[in-house]
């Protein structure tokens, strides 16, 4: 049984009947004649004195269009060759209502040599956003794109603070960051070096902020576990991402935006071309610049919470009553220091309330090369250089961290990230090896982060200390080698046609950790200057910079690894209206061993506007390698904290375990229904048990478990009895249960123009099914092995229910579309004081629409102007409740830093583009 393959002399083909392999297309040669070609014979059927009176009934109407041109088609076929007598007019009717959606077949989900999968009559979930999709979401960042239009897709503000407020990820149906696989072109991409990025501590999933949007052709996400086909992390699904390929043309654009409170100035420059070369090869280069200036939109600090230190009666400064909980207030007696009166009480605190300044640059390169009439030489090469800063908390003068002889009024610290990303990819593929299409090709990616705390200093440095400060490097690489093999067999297994796929695959990955200049992280050994507390020393866990201190040589890292994996797959195809895909996979690592994942997915069609799809399939995600060695000390505005490598002797003594594999059970049904003409309904449901979630222990200390401090001192004799100690672990097991529905459609009138229009939306509910026991050296201080507040990131990060609403209009040169996202309820817990004291709560960031619009206009078929307003209504995220503890008090008047949009506001922007 042989595919449809559009006649190459011949354009705007479409397959009549692309889900059960028809052997006819419907076509027009290049003269404007319709045509239908018969791939079996090769011959073409002219219809000269049909195609005017079609072509303005195809303007009208697509759908009896379509039936004319069966009808017509099937009746000239038929008394020519006969052999397209299978083709229906109801087969034509649908091929050409949906003929925009059918001319692009799908690539992911199944190693099928078959080349007539679309979203349509795919077995699993799939979603195509097109390169017009991307740009109407007229977001700066891959990222963001996808959470724009993407319901199951969910981007936190901001899940912390200094390196990972610029280094970001999201989530897919509520998952991990990094249990979403990323492709580029069907291969395998390299993961940030960056541990925690998404706001899951274990987590180094891809940054898909590295990827510049100009250079894609379009994106395939696969709602499914994919273990089985793609190997680790595909446990919730995977995001295939397809670069440009034209041999000819090209265009350039310009971006520029602001907020509306006239801040975060956005400019975007994208230009691509294609080049032939060879004899049917390509060569296609792009090029993208973007320039995020900061916004910010923190509250004031209230007036009775003071800067500075107070006077006692006669003038001399005292330490100042309060705690955490209320902030630093005025003893009984004293006076406020006279600049008091003056001081800017408009300071940053973080980069939650609003936009990190970032600066990014990409070039991509596509190439691929004809060798001979069954051999293609190709290749993918990406480069990416980002610069960020974010700001953290405000240092008040007060503070003995502070040197006031630098900072007399305090200081706002910076996170610095200079970022540096490759990735080559180069392959080559043929067809009829023996009847076997072949792939052979070898992906390199790495991901060069280097930190730097700005605007700070190192107290127990004195006058010494510097204000910028190299911190250390984060490096990660990935070599992945792929050979795979495919061909169809029209008699195969159990005398059905049988699709067949093997393939190997061999990854070698590296993770290193530097470290920082010595004051950075070093205790200097300098004394309290003034105020106070003159001459008492500086606590030895206020050693290195303020806010992010830097990497010690102790924790310095510089490890490897590798896999291997066999796969297999098998497509059958029992009768037209079925399909049945099995897939397996066997993985050795050198670190925790092997493991076997399997899936069977498969398609019933009822009719030909009824199907049922389901997917049942294990999988798994190993950790990290930098999760394996991971160490880090954190200072924030109060205290200390140290992540202690799981396998080293001192976490070892307070518990720790190796880590082992996540492993996940998914179980996913589907209704696909044609409902009307143009109007098309899809629903999933689906179910994902993961097994031995990784995540991180909740942080002891003695202030919050008392007795712990002696487990504090005896991990470290340079720990306080208060500095906070935690290490990676597996937490224990989770059910997520969901169900993502779209439905969609469009109309054409004769003087008001098309409309298209789509309500998606995904509901997403994740319960913790068994938390793992905690050791018996925690469980004697009442030390939960998983707090509450860890507890709630897991279950409440990504919205409950999140719905995308959209219409677009388009009317000769004209075009609109408006978009509006529904948030649920999305939990955050806090504490807030009552009473004096600290009491836990839950509130909600969620319950919010956002709306973004567009209008568009071409002024001729080169040059177009795009004129956005995201955020169109300038909503703002929840802030956090009157009296939180969780933050100082003036923080009471911020917004939350990790809900699902930012403080910044609405954004207003205009896109000029220039395409030849």
């Amino acid at each position: 049984m042989t595919a449809a393959i559009p006649h190459p002399q011949f354009r705007n083909t479409h397959r009549l009947n692309p889900e059960k392999k028809s052997t006819v297309s419907v076509g027009t040669e290049q003269s404007g004649l319709l045509v239908f070609f018969d791939n079996r014979s090769g011959s073409r059927h002219h219809t000269p004195y049909l195609t005017p009176v079609l072509g303005k009934i195809m303007q009208l109407n697509r759908l009896t269009a379509g039936i004319l041109l069966a009808v017509w088609g099937s009746a000239s076929v038929a008394a020519e060759s006969g052999a397209a007598a299978n083709v229906t007019a109801a087969q034509a009717a649908l091929a050409a209502a949906n003929s925009s959606k059918l001319e692009t077949l799908i690539v992911t989900g199944s190693r099928s040599v078959s080349d007539n999968r679309t979203i349509e009559n795919s077995p699993a979930p799939i979603d195509v956003l097109s390169d017009e999709v991307i740009q109407q979401a007229n977001q700066t960042g891959l990222l963001q794109t996808l959470n724009t239009t993407l319901p199951s897709f969910n981007v936190p503000g901001l899940p912390g603070y200094g390196t990972n407020s610029v280094v970001r990820a999201g989530q897919l149906r509520g998952l991990n960051s990094s249990h979403v696989l990323v492709l580029v072109n069907g291969k395998r991409r390299h993961t940030t070096a960056r541990l925690g990025a998404g706001g899951f501590a274990a987590s180094a999933p891809v940054d898909l902020g590295l990827i510049p949007t100009g250079s894609i052709e379009r994106i395939e996400v696969l709602r499914d576990g994919a273990s089985a086909i793609y190997g680790s992390d595909a446990i919730a699904g995977v995001i295939n991402i397809i670069t440009k390929k034209d041999s000819s043309g090209g265009s350039v654009s310009v971006r520029a935006g602001e907020y509306y409170e006239g801040d975060g100035d956005t400019q975007q420059y994208i230009a691509r071309a294609g080049f032939e070369i060879g004899d049917g090869g390509h060569f296609h280069i792009a090029a993208q610049y973007d320039d995020q200036k900061p916004a910010f939109r923190d509250g004031p600090v209230p007036d009775d919470v003071l800067f500075y230190f107070p006077l006692d009666a006669n003038g001399n400064q005292i330490v100042p009553v309060g705690n955490r909980s209320t902030g630093p207030k005025l003893p009984a007696g004293a006076t406020p220091d006279p600049r008091e009166a003056t001081v800017d009480r408009h300071k940053v605190f973080g980069a939650s309330g609003g936009v990190a300044e970032a600066e990014f640059a990409a070039l991509t390169l596509d190439f691929g090369l004809p060798l001979n009439a069954q051999t293609e030489l190709y290749g993918f090469a990406s480069y990416a250089g980002r610069e960020g800063r974010s700001a953290q908390h405000f240092r008040f003068p007060s503070r003995d961290q502070v040197i006031r002889a630098i900072w007399p009024d305090g200081f706002t610290p910076y996170t610095g990230v200079e970022e540096k990303d490759y990735s080559v990819q180069l392959g080559v593929k043929g067809e009829d090896l023996a009847g076997w299409n072949w792939d052979l090709s070898s992906v390199y990616g790495k991901d060069d982060v280097d930190t730097y705390q700005y605007d700070s200093n190192a107290p127990s440095y004195g006058l010494a200390s510097k204000t910028d400060f190299f911190l250390g490097t984060y490096q990660y690489t990935a070599w992945t080698n792929n050979a795979d093999l495919s061909r169809t067999l029209d008699s195969g297994l159990f005398g059905l046609t049988t699709d067949l796929s093997f393939g190997a695959e061999y990854r070698y990955e590296t993770y290193k950790r530097t470290a920082g200049e010595e004051q950075s992280w070093n205790h200097g050994g300098q004394l309290i200057l003034d105020g106070p507390n003159a001459g008492k020393p500086i606590s030895i866990s206020d050693a290195g910079s303020q806010a992010d201190t830097g990497v010690r040589p102790e924790d310095v890292a510089d490890d490897s690894r590798d896999s291997y994996a066999l796969y297999a797959g098998v497509s059958l195809y029992p009768t037209d209206a079925w399909v049945i895909d099995l897939a397996a996979r066997f993985e050795d690592y050198s670190d925790f061993g092997d493991i076997t994942t399997g899936r069977v997915s498969s398609r019933y069609e009822f009719t030909d506007s009824l199907a049922l799809r389901g997917t049942v399939a294990t999988g798994f995600q190993a950790p990290a390698l930098a999760a394996l060695t991971f160490r880090n000390t954190g200072v924030t505005v109060e205290n200390t904290n140290h992540t202690l490598p799981v396998d080293s002797p001192e976490a070892r003594a307070l518990g720790a375990t190796p880590l082992q594999p996540e492993e996940s059970l998914s179980y996913t049904l589907g209704l696909v229904a044609q409902l009307a003409d143009d109007i098309s309904l899809a629903v999933d449901v689906y179910r994902i048990d993961v097994d031995d979630r990784i995540s991180q222990l909740s942080t002891f200390r003695e202030s919050t478990h008392p007795g712990s401090g002696v487990l504090v001192q005896a991990a470290s004799p340079d720990f306080g009895p208060d500095d906070g100690i935690s290490y990676l672990i597996n937490a224990g097991d989770t059910r997520t249960e969901g169900v993502d529905v779209t439905l969609e459609g469009g109309f054409d009138t004769r003087n008001a123009g098309e409309f298209r229009w789509s309500l998606a939306a995904n509901y997403n509910e994740t319960e913790l099914k068994k938390i793992a026991p905690t050791p018996a050296v925690l469980a004697q201080f009442n030390v939960p092995l998983y707090s509450a507040a860890s507890q709630a990131n897991l279950l409440y990060l990504a919205p409950r229910f999140k719905g995308i609403a959209s219409l677009n209009w388009s009317l000769e040169n004209w075009s609109a579309a408006l978009t509006a996202t529904r948030y649920g309820e999305i939990k955050r817990s806090t504490s807030v004081n009552v009473n004096g004291v600290s009491t836990p709560t839950v509130f909600s960031v969620g319950d919010l629409w956002v709306v973004d619009l567009e209008l568009g206009y071409e002024f001729n078929d080169n040059l177009s102007l795009r004129l956005n307003a995201n955020n169109l209504l300038d909503e703002k995220p929840a802030k956090l409740p009157e009296g939180s503890t969780a933050l100082w008090p003036f923080q009471s008047y911020s917004y939350v830093n990790n809900g699902p949009i930012n403080a910044a506001g609405g954004f207003y922007s205009a896109t000029l583009a220039y395409k030849w």
